[in-house]
């Protein structure tokens, strides 16, 4: 949105180019994609460190992390 400078009298353009929202939008879901990946690594080893199901599960619960993501991580290669 154009706007006027402070200093002078010269309309400021304050809008984001194009290709650096594009950027920022490839850079995010990377991000998305890397902290998904993390949270299955981790969701795999609460689950090789569980006493059992019940217990698995209800540290997996109080994490916040999902068992199902950390399957699909242990065929991932």
């Amino acid at each position: 949105m154009p706007g006027i400078s402070s200093r002078s009298n010269t309309p400021v353009d304050h809008a984001v180019p194009e290709p650096d929202l594009a950027e920022f939008a490839e850079i995010r879901s990377a991000e998305r994609a890397e902290a998904a990946r993390r949270s299955a690594v981790a969701a795999r080893i609460v689950a090789g460190h569980s006493t059992d199901a019940a217990d698995c599960r209800s540290l997996l619960a109080m994490l916040g992390l999902d068992a199902e993501a950390g399957k699909l991580a242990g065929i991932q290669t």
